[in-house]
C-alpha cells in the first residue's frame, strides 16, 4: 500500500511526537561510571576545568544521568570558598536550585536521591557562612541535617551518609555549651565523639575495598582532628599516608600537608611543600598558598619573606586573611627596622578585609591599639610559630620577665617559654611557665593566659589527670575578650567533652 505524501507527513510527526516523549518520560538515573569518577577526582584536585569536560562528555553519553548536576556542585563549592569572591557568588549563586531541581527528579527510591540533594546543601551552607548570609545558612544546613538523617533511616549501609553525617554531627558537637540550648531547640544532635567515629567508619570501610570518598573523608578528618581534636600528630599521619595523593600533582592535597606541615611544627616541610604546589593553567588559582607560604617564610625570618605575602594581597579579591597578611608584612618591616614602612602597613588593618577570623582580629586590634610589638619577642614568637624550638629556647636563655619594661612583654615572656619547654616535652617547666603566665594575665585581653590554660589542659589530658585536665579547659573558656576566643573557646569545649567522658 503506497501512502500519499500528507500520511507520510502525519506518521512521521507522529513518530517524533512519540521519541520526543519517551525522552521527557525517560527515567531519570543516579550513575558514578567511569567519567563521573573522573570528574570527581578532578575536582577533589582542583582541575575544575578538566572536572567540567568529564562532565560535559558524560550528559552528552548519558543523558538521563543525574549524577554530573551532584558532581558540579563541587566547582563552584571550591571556588567560592577558596577565591571569596563576591562578584562569583553572584553569578554562580542560581546554580543551587537548578541542581536541586534536576536532582529531585531521580528515584525516591535511590540512597543518591537524597544524599545528593543533602550535600548540595550542605556546601552551599559553608559558602554563605563564608559570606557571612547566616540566615540562609541555617535554612541550608538545617535541610541538609534532616535529609541525611532521613537517608540514614532508609538506607542504614549506605556509607556517603557518615561522611557528610559526621562532619554535621561533629560540628553540633562542638558548638560553645552556651548556644546547646538553640542547637537542640533547633532539632539539631550530636556530639563530637560520634561524628569522628562516623568518619572513622568511613576510613575503615575505605582500608577494605577501593571507596570513592575515601579522599574527601580523609581531608576532612585530618581537619577535624587538628581544629577541633586539638591533635595534629593524627592529622599529619593522615596526609603522609602512602595512599595520600602527591602534593606537587593535586592542588588541594598540596594545600592540606602544607597546613597540616605547619600545624606540626614542620616549617620547613610546608614551604618545601607550598614551593612545589602545582600552580598553572590546569588548576584554579589558590592564592591562600601563597599567604602560607609567606607566614612560613617569616617563621624561619627569610629576607624574602614580604614577596608571597605581596603577591597575596595583590591578586587575592576575597575577605579573610587580608588584615593579618598586612599586618605580617608590617612585622617583616618592623624586623628590617624600618618603622615607616611598618606603619604603612599596619594602617591597612583597619580598613581592608573582614574580621571573621581570630587572627584578622588580632590584626586590627594591634592597629588600633598603637602597641608596638617587642622586636626580641616578635622574633621567638616567630621562630617559635615555625617549630624551630631550639634556636627559640637559646634567644631565650639568660632572660627572665624582668628584662621586659610593659606587662604585656612579661606576660608573653612566660607564655613563650612554656610554648617552648611544652614542645621540648619538658612538661614540668611548661606547666610552671604556663601558670605564671595565668596567674599574671589572666585579666588582660591577651590570648596568652588562655591558650597558657588550654596547653595545659592538654598536658593533664595526656597524663590522664582528668580532674586537672578539665580544670583548666574551664580556666580557659572563662577568659573573655581574649584574642583568638573563638578558636580557643572550641579546642577547650572539645577538650572537656573529652575528659568529660572518660
Amino acid at each position: 500500500m503506497t501512502l500519499s505524501p500528507r500520511k507520510l507527513f502525519a506518521v512521521f510527526l507522529l513518530l517524533t511526537f512519540v521519541l520526543k516523549c519517551e525522552d521527557l518520560f525517560a527515567e531519570k538515573k543516579f550513575a558514578f561510571g567511569k567519567n563521573c569518577q573522573l570528574a570527581y577526582y578532578s575536582m577533589m584536585s582542583l582541575k575544575l576545568e578538566e572536572g567540567k569536560k568529564y562532565l560535559a562528555q558524560e550528559r552528552k553519553e548519558n543523558p538521563d544521568n543525574l549524577m554530573p548536576d551532584f558532581i558540579e556542585n563541587y566547582s563552584d563549592f571550591f571556588l567560592l570558598t577558596i577565591n571569596e569572591n563576591s562578584d562569583e557568588l553572584s553569578k554562580l549563586e542560581g546554580n543551587k536550585e537548578k541542581r536541586l531541581n534536576a536532582l529531585s527528579g531521580g528515584s525516591e527510591e535511590s540512597p543518591w536521591y537524597l544524599y545528593t540533594q543533602a550535600e548540595v546543601n550542605l556546601q552551599w551552607a559553608l559558602v554563605h557562612l563564608k559570606f557571612e548570609q547566616y540566615y540562609t545558612a541555617f535554612f541550608e544546613i538545617k535541610k541538609a541535617y534532616n535529609q541525611l538523617t532521613t537517608n540514614e533511616e532508609k538506607f542504614p549501609n549506605f556509607t556517603a551518609n557518615k561522611k557528610s553525617l559526621g562532619l554535621v554531627h561533629a560540628l553540633i558537637g562542638a558548638v560553645p555549651d552556651s548556644y546547646k540550648w538553640a542547637a537542640s531547640f533547633l532539632g539539631f544532635s550530636g556530639t563530637i565523639e560520634q561524628g569522628m567515629n562516623e568518619l572513622n567508619d568511613v576510613l575503615e570501610h575505605g582500608k577494605q575495598t577501593p571507596y570513592l570518598f575515601t579522599r574527601e573523608t580523609k581531608y576532612i578528618y585530618a581537619y577535624l582532628q587538628m581544629m577541633i581534636m586539638s591533635n595534629p600528630k593524627e592529622s599529619w599521619n593522615i596526609v603522609t599516608q602512602n595512599d595520600f595523593p602527591d602534593y606537587r600533582k593535586d592542588l588541594l592535597a598540596c594545600y592540606m600537608r602544607g597546613h597540616m606541615a605547619i600545624k606540626n611544627g614542620l616549617n620547613d616541610v610546608a614551604i618545601e611543600t607550598f614551593s612545589s604546589a602545582p600552580v598553572n593553567s590546569e588548576y584554579m588559582p589558590f592564592h591562600y598558598i601563597d599567604y602560607m607560604l609567606g607566614m612560613c617564610r617569616m617563621n624561619r625570618l627569610d629576607s624574602d619573606a614580604n614577596v608571597p605575602l605581596e603577591k597575596f594581597i595583590k591578586e587575592f579579591k576575597g575577605r579573610n586573611y587580608l588584615k593579618d597578611a598586612y599586618q605580617k608584612l608590617a612585622w617583616y618591616w618592623l624586623l628590617q627596622q624600618n618603622e615607616t614602612k611598618y606603619n604603612y602597613y599596619l594602617a591597612f588593618c583597619k580598613t581592608v578585609g573582614t574580621e571573621l577570623t581570630d587572627s584578622d582580629k588580632q590584626a586590627k586590634a594591634e592597629a588600633e591599639n598603637g602597641i608596638e610589638p617587642n622586636i626580641f619577642l616578635l622574633k621567638v614568637r616567630l621562630t617559635q610559630d615555625g617549630g624551630y624550638y631550639d634556636k627559640a629556647l637559646s634567644m631565650l636563655s639568660g632572660k627572665s620577665s624582668d628584662d621586659f619594661l610593659s606587662m604585656k612583654d612579661k606576660i608573653e615572656f612566660t607564655y613563650r617559654a612554656g610554648r617552648i619547654f611544652q614542645e621540648k616535652k619538658d612538661l614540668t617547666k611548661a606547666l610552671q611557665y604556663f601558670q605564671w603566665t595565668i596567674d599574671r594575665g589572666e585579666k588582660y585581653p591577651y590570648y596568652f593566659a588562655a591558650n597558657a590554660a588550654l596547653q595545659s589542659a592538654l598536658i593533664y589530658e595526656e597524663q590522664k589527670n582528668n580532674k586537672k585536665a578539665a580544670e583548666y579547659f574551664h580556666k580557659c573558656i572563662a577568659m573573655k575578650n581574649v584574642d583568638y576566643k573563638n578558636s580557643l573557646d572550641s579546642k577547650a569545649k572539645a577538650g572537656l567533652e573529652r575528659v568529660e567522658k572518660k
